[in-house]
């Protein structure tokens, strides 16, 4: 029996420090902002590095969360079943997790422009799930998304869960040796962001779980990236 390509759900990777905290952009090999460029993308507001006071409420706004979510993670200690806040790891490259925060690094024509909009969570429906798929039989690598059957909203979902019938659909599909490598990025929650790198020197920061995320590595973190003096260096 043949066995079946590992699957792990991903999304655009979103920043975590207070500056871009659940933001991203999309960036040509200049910086530039490429969004409006990228064709058949539903539009979004325009990316934008927060000021002093937006960065001053999303600390607010943490320690709030922090300090209300305190009894249930003693109430869960006292149960036997510690409830521990993920971590963020060192920072890395604070131009690209701090100043900025691009998902998409890449110029006219090169892979990475390529990847499908349905990976952004503020453009798709919340019951969108998209998913890489690696390594199958033929040697590709895909994306697929399916609608999921839970209910509720964006914010509070109960039940479902299952993939309704008939609606899963290939977003995206790149040869295997197209990508020349991956790697984890430290500064993520868990550890869970992780970027592919496209043999044109492209690059993609993505989001899965943890182990996704490392799985997904461990696959496909061969390789060497093309010498390219104009891209910031993974």
């Amino acid at each position: 029996m043949l066995e079946q390509p590992e699957r792990y759900r991903v999304e655009f990777a979103s920043g975590t420090a207070a500056s871009v905290a659940k933001r991203r952009s999309f960036r040509d090999l200049e910086r530039n902002d490429i969004e409006r460029d990228l064709p058949g993308w539903p539009p979004r507001p325009a990316f934008r590095v927060r000021g002093f006071l937006g960065n001053l409420g999303v600390h607010v706004l943490s320690i709030t969360t922090g300090l209300l979510m305190l009894p249930l993670h003693i109430i869960a200690d006292a149960l036997g079943s510690p409830a521990s806040s993920d971590k963020r790891g060192k920072l890395e490259e604070r131009e690209n997790e701090v100043d900025d925060f691009p998902v998409i690094w890449a110029g006219v024509g090169q892979t990475a422009r390529t990847l499908p909009w349905q990976l952004d969570p503020s453009r798709r429906d919340w019951r969108t799930v998209t998913e890489l798929e690696l390594d199958g039989p033929d040697g590709l690598v895909r994306i697929l998304s399916y609608e999921d059957t839970a209910q509720g909203n964006r914010f509070l979902s109960w039940g479902g869960g299952m993939k309704t019938p008939g609606s899963e659909t290939v977003l995206w599909s790149v040869p295997r040796e197209e990508i020349v490598g991956a790697e984890l990025k430290r500064f993520s929650m868990a550890e869970s962001d992780f970027r592919l790198s496209f043999r044109d020197g492209s690059w993609t920061r993505l989001a899965s779980s943890p182990h996704g995320a490392q799985r997904i590595v461990a696959l496909l973190g061969q390789g060497t990236l093309e010498s390219d003096p104009t891209l910031p260096r993974p």
